[in-house]
């Protein structure tokens, strides 16, 4: 699934914004499906023009078997994304089994190696654009059923993160993380602040159901980034 003509409008508004935020990133990373590829070339343009490359992770997919859920061969991305790094994307890196199943569980536990991935590397600023969805589950907001426990993402929305001091545990509300992750997150008080309310207020009313997506069109593309530090 590409994006359309409105979604690139709307992230390209979105450049001049960035561009404030660009001039400390320091790696960016995305989801190797289109819409998130696109979405990190066309925001964060500034940081791409400064000479920094875009990292594909398949650890930051979305979680469903949708087909606009499902990625494309290496190869064929390379072709289309020439000045991506897909080094990291394996053949059948689409295929929704294993690590990359998604029930709960397998979301659960992509996500702490999703986070214990980034939280390895020696950049401190880090950008990913990854999904709605999925981003409940790296953040920890969701339950052992896989139903998040805060608000969708908006459409394009930027979040920022820390991660916590070793032994740390999720304070959202969320998914329990093993003691052992060493790489749970929280949200920064300048996020929480841009978000104002939205964030942990009233009845979450649409609620993440990975089995059910495929039949709500209307939910996808709530795509976003997150920065790390």
């Amino acid at each position: 699934m590409e994006l359309t003509s409105l979604p690139q409008a709307q992230r390209a508004r979105r450049c001049l914004f960035s561009f404030v935020l660009s001039t400390s990133i320091d790696l960016l990373l995305a989801s190797p499906l289109r819409r998130a590829l696109q979405t990190c070339t066309l925001t964060f343009a500034p940081a791409l023009s400064r000479g920094h490359h875009i990292i594909a992770l398949p650890y930051a997919e979305e979680a469903s078997d949708a087909p606009c859920d499902t990625g494309s061969e290496p190869a064929l991305l390379r072709s289309e994304f020439p000045n991506i790094s897909f080094d990291h994307v394996g053949a059948g890196w689409w295929v929704h089994e294993g690590e990359y199943a998604f029930e709960p569980a397998a979301l659960i536990a992509r996500a702490a190696k999703l986070r214990r991935w980034i939280k390895a590397r020696p950049e401190k600023e880090v950008v990913l654009v990854a999904h709605g969805f999925f981003n409940h589950y790296l953040t920890g907001d969701v339950d052992e059923k896989g139903e998040q426990s805060t608000p969708w993402w908006d459409e394009a929305e930027l979040r920022t993160y820390t991660f916590e001091e070793e032994g740390a545990a999720f304070d959202g509300g969320g998914a329990e993380v093993d003691g052992q992750d060493g790489a749970a997150i929280r949200e920064t008080e300048e996020s929480l602040k841009r978000l104002g309310s939205k964030k942990g207020a009233g009845e979450v009313r649409n609620v993440n159901r990975p089995g059910e997506r495929r039949n709500s069109l209307s939910n996808y593309g709530q795509d976003g980034p997150l920065v790390l530090n």
